[in-house]
């Protein structure tokens, strides 16, 4: 039998070592796969007229895709096309790094997703309790 120990506030050093292990086998399966310090996180801001933030995208570009992780518009600025306009500005920036695809998950902006091209190919239900969380997809290209 194993003895098993619980570390509810890991410290620093011991997330990075369980990481390193998980790259390093990762890495023999993928020889070329590339080090979390290549990923590239990145935010886009929307600005109004008196400089203030009334929307942004948190993003990361690593592995060949780029991963939405937060999308925020302020209340004034909804139904506008502003999160259209920052998602597509991450896009960009992710297909000039090399993605290849994005991927997210929502509650529910699902609609909002759909309409620019993304398509579910997960559901977790309960996460909270009560609500569905999709897991959502879309190839990039290159704009021509």
């Amino acid at each position: 039998m194993k003895n098993f120990e619980l570390v509810e506030s890991p410290s620093v050093d011991a997330v990075s070592e369980l990481t390193r292990r998980l790259f390093l086998y990762n890495q023999s399966q993928v020889p070329n796969l590339r080090p979390e310090s290549d990923d590239k996180v990145f935010m886009v801001n929307a600005l109004d007229r008196s400089e203030h933030v009334v929307g942004s995208i948190l993003a990361n570009c690593y592995w060949d895709g780029l991963e939405i992780d937060t999308l925020w518009i302020a209340a004034s600025e909804r139904g506008k096309g502003l999160g259209a306009e920052l998602v597509e500005q991450a896009e960009l920036y992710g297909i000039k790094h090399g993605a290849v695809i994005t991927f997210l998950k929502t509650m529910d902006a699902k609609p909002f997703y759909e309409k620019l091209g993304y398509e579910v190919y997960g559901v977790l239900e309960d996460r909270p309790i009560g609500t569905l969380l999709y897991h959502m997809k879309k190839r990039l290209q290159a704009k021509m």
